[in-house]
This record gives structure tokens, sequence and C-alpha cells, in this order.
């Protein structure tokens, strides 16, 4: 199989596996991984950028696009991984989730360069390009495993920024990555 069909399918089942995303995305030294995991967001209300921002500036050169807004339903908790040239928000339902499947809620990600989904067969059930706010061309993506994870990709600046939702809708990661990209950089 070759290597960039490899880190497709890697990335489409992200949500599924169990393996923390910060491993996934090679991102595991602990010196970059925030041990404590905090409350994102309670449902209704907005998400904790200013606690988030200070753990992601200073650790990456990617700017840094944060929805302002979430469509859970419950609370969500984050862990974060950042390194010069990407970071990953992953949002959870649990305090100690740390990536597992069941208890991951979906991600907020960014990396220097990187390349749109494409169609990986027997994973991807939907695949088309999006309009989000301010006229940027994105990529939704659905693709399923043991869970199926929605997803929206965009560029800006040289810089691929996702946000996945597991078990998600399209229309709710399209709002997320609107209003992350409507926030502006961070």
């Amino acid at each position: 199989m070759n290597k960039k069909l490899l880190v497709l399918a890697t990335s489409a089942c992200l949500l599924t596996a169990l393996v923390p995303a910060s491993v996934v995305f090679g991102a595991s030294e602990l010196s970059q991984r925030q041990p404590e995991t905090q409350q994102l967001a309670q449902a209704g209300t907005p998400v904790a950028v200013n606690e988030i921002l200070p753990k992601l500036k200073g650790k990456t050169q990617v700017p840094i696009f944060i929805p302002s807004s979430i469509s859970a339903s419950q609370k969500l908790y984050y862990q974060i991984t950042a390194k010069a040239d990407s970071y990953t928000i992953s949002m959870e339902y649990t305090a100690d989730c740390r990536g597992a499947g069941a208890c991951s809620f979906g991600e907020i990600r960014a990396q220097k360069g990187g390349e749109f989904s494409t169609k990986i067969e027997g994973v991807t059930k939907t695949l088309k390009n999006v309009q989000l706010a301010g006229g940027m061309k994105g990529v939704f993506h659905n693709g399923c495993g043991a869970y199926c994870t929605a997803s929206v990709e965009w560029k800006s600046q040289g810089f691929l920024y996702t946000v996945a939702i597991k078990n998600g809708r399209e229309a709710d990661v399209i709002k997320m990555a609107n209003s992350a990209i409507q926030a502006g950089k961070r």
C-alpha cells in the first residue's frame, strides 16, 4: 500500500482508532502534550478560546483558527498537541479520554502544507466540495469504520485546517468550520 493512501486511511479513521490523535499525527512527544484535560465547552455555551490560546501560542507557528461555537449536546473537554508545523485540539466527552474512540467527540487540527482528503475505498461514504464563510472553498468528507467521522477541510495561506466530529452531520462540521473562519486568526 503506498504511503499517501496509508496516511489518508489513517486520517479518515482517526476518530475510530484507540490510538491518541497525537500519536497518529506524529506529535507524541510528552513535552508537547498538555498533561491536563480542560473543559472546552458546556452545551449551549461558547468555546473557552481564552483558555486554549495560551496553550498553543508560542508552541506552533501555524496561524490559529478556533471556532467560537461547537454543536455539542453535553460538556466537552480538550487535549492539545502542538508542534512548530501543526496543532491538534482533541475534543472529548470525558476528562480522561486520551483520544479513545468511545469517548471522543472530534478534533480541530491544522498543519503546514497538506492535501485535501481523497476517496478511500471501503472508508469514504461522502466526499464533496463545499462553500464556506468568506468564499473559502472546502472539502466535506464522511468516512466510516467502527464510527463515521464527518470532517471539513480548507486551506489558507499554505496551511490545511480540519474540523471533525465523530458520527457528525455535514451541517454541524460546516457550521464549526465557518465559526473558525469567521472568528479569524487568533
